[in-house]
């Protein structure tokens, strides 16, 4: 076999790509499409059939604002997507000012048309295999699909694959999960239900005395055990009943998608006692436990919650709600002190006020966190996305460089979207140069997404 492989990229004399992306995830379509806006020639590499990632596939909807006015955000990229699914009725924004209301089916034509026109190439339905590493530099990716083993080359190689699956096979150091357990946040598999009467939804929550219930079209209600609310009771009531289980009201959240009437999308169920998302078997069982949640869900819905009576489940999510894996240990590791400081860097390539937000494992009022004014933010320097390893590589998403703690802050979209463009127009920037991605002054990516941004 590893004669087999290195056979096939010695054949390839010359660089095919000078930017090939590997995952067209959250930030890989962004990174993808920076590059071939900047010039390279850039190929995308996508396990699935279309792009978004767990935006799309994993129906992670809407957005959560990284908690910054719009012009202090550094992604253009993402203000692009935002603005054409909103002049296409597919995007909206609520009453408190989060314009990341989209719909997740939809999103899926609109990050591929934008990077299509832009020239790039994709290759979906093909996975990552292996690197082949000479002298600190990627000099081939083998990946796989319909047309068997095949190698491919690029100048400049990123990794947006979620669980730095690139990094990792060239021998770049990384960390999983908290750094004493070393286990993961907790999982989501997330559905959606259709034919849901809304208004109705509504005015139960309003009869029930829910606080800040959102007008039609807009739709959000929630529910965890330690919160007092209304419909925590209803959730209680349930239990005791034998409709569900305590896990299946750990979380309960749910939303309505624009473009779609009468749609409902659930960030729920949270997967119980599952804490290593880079294990086959554990993947398996969020599917697996995740679909029998749904379920029971389902069946409270119809039964305790006005508005449900005639609706169907529409969809469960095809990929799962994994909030965090492996996470390389770059140049500049980012951490809770950073967050506490607000810090800024020279090279800072995003920003973001989003909370610490962790999912199961640790009590995040047990950690000693300082809570975000208005104004406040803090950055994420460059140097997050390279590492000390590989002269050609560059990451982006979830996965670059991060305390446990500081990676839950960051690992919202619209952080992940400026981290990929970061990534890509750097990416670009060095193939044209002909320099590595350690030689680059991060201040010079900042500059031009800047420029671009405002």
């Amino acid at each position: 076999m590893e004669k087999y492989l290195y056979s096939n990229i010695c054949e390839i004399s010359e660089y095919q790509y000078d930017v090939i992306v590997v995952g067209g995830g959250t930030a890989g379509c962004i990174a993808a499409i920076a590059a071939v806006t900047e010039g390279a020639r850039t190929l995308l590499i996508e396990k699935n059939i279309f792009l978004g990632g767990t935006a799309t596939g994993g129906q992670v909807t809407p957005m959560m604002s990284p908690g910054i006015p719009e012009e202090a955000e550094l992604s253009y990229i993402n203000k692009l997507v935002k603005k054409r699914l909103l002049e296409q009725q597919y995007g909206a924004a609520d009453p408190y000012g989060n314009d990341g209301w989209f719909n997740p089916e939809m999103l899926k034509f609109t990050a591929e048309d934008i990077y299509m026109e832009r020239g790039g190439r994709l290759l979906y339905d093909t996975q990552f295999i292996d690197v082949i590493v000479e002298n600190s530099t990627i000099k081939g990716l083998v990946i796989y699909n319909k047309g068997s083993l095949q190698a491919v080359k690029g100048k400049v190689i990123i990794d947006c694959s979620g669980d730095a699956v690139v990094a990792h096979s060239a021998g770049v150091p990384c960390l999983t999960g908290d750094e004493i357990m070393h286990q993961n946040q907790a999982s989501s598999l997330r559905f959606m239900v259709g034919n849901v009467d809304i208004p109705g939804v509504q005015e139960h929550m309003k009869r029930i005395g829910e606080p800040m219930v959102l007008e039609y079209p807009f739709l959000e209600i929630s529910s965890v055990w330690d919160s007092p609310r209304p419909l925590t009771g209803i959730f209680q009531k349930a239990v005791e009943d034998g409709v569900l289980t305590y896990d299946d009201g750990r979380y309960f959240q749910a939303f309505s998608v624009p473009g779609m009437p009468g749609v409902v999308s659930f960030n729920c169920p949270e997967i119980p006692g599952i804490y290593n998302t880079l294990d086959p078997d554990s993947i398996t069982g969020i599917a697996v436990t995740g679909k029998k949640m749904i379920s029971r869900l389902y069946t409270f819905l119809k039964k305790y919650i006005e508005g449900f009576k005639n609706s169907y489940i529409l969809s469960v999510a095809s990929v799962p709600g994994i909030r965090e894996s492996r996470r390389i240990q770059g140049k500049y590791v980012l951490t809770e002190e950073d967050y506490n400081n607000r810090a800024k860097f020279d090279d800072a390539i995003a920003r973001t006020a989003y909370p610490v937000d962790i999912h199961g494992l640790i009590d995040e009022k047990k950690l000693d966190i300082r809570p975000f004014q208005k104004g406040e933010y803090f950055e994420i320097p460059f140097r997050c996305l390279v590492t000390g390893e590989i002269d050609n590589l560059l990451v982006g998403g979830r996965c670059i460089s991060s305390s446990f703690v500081a990676q839950s802050s960051v690992r919202i979209q619209a952080t992940c979207r400026a981290t990929g463009e970061a990534a890509g127009i750097a990416a670009a920037y060095c193939s044209k140069e002909g320099i590595t991605v350690g030689e680059l002054d991060g201040k010079i990516v900042r500059e031009k997404m800047l420029e671009k941004s405002l």
